[in-house]
């Protein structure tokens, strides 16, 4: 198991940013979570992997294949490195 079949879209804040990023010609976008579920309301209830099956390039001549990934804040992590 892994993040994608853990977690639904509608369980990350509606300020989170997922990037998608086409795997036939590269196009990366990125969207906030509560922008990608006003634009297709189905996807809320999805699993991750699901969501990303349903997904495809926006570029009209290319209609790829999507990879999806969740963009995290770094302003909140802390240090985790240390001394050797």
């Amino acid at each position: 198991m892994n993040w994608k079949t853990d977690l639904r879209l509608n369980d990350l804040e509606t300020t989170t940013e997922i990037e998608i990023v086409c795997k036939r010609c590269g196009l990366a976008r990125t969207l906030r979570a509560a922008q990608l579920i006003k634009s297709e309301p189905d996807l809320a209830l999805l699993y991750f992997d699901e969501v990303e099956a349903s997904l495809h390039c926006s570029l009209h001549h290319c209609r790829g294949g999507v990879r999806i990934s969740i963009l995290h804040d770094d302003k909140n992590e802390g240090f985790v490195g240390g001394m050797a």
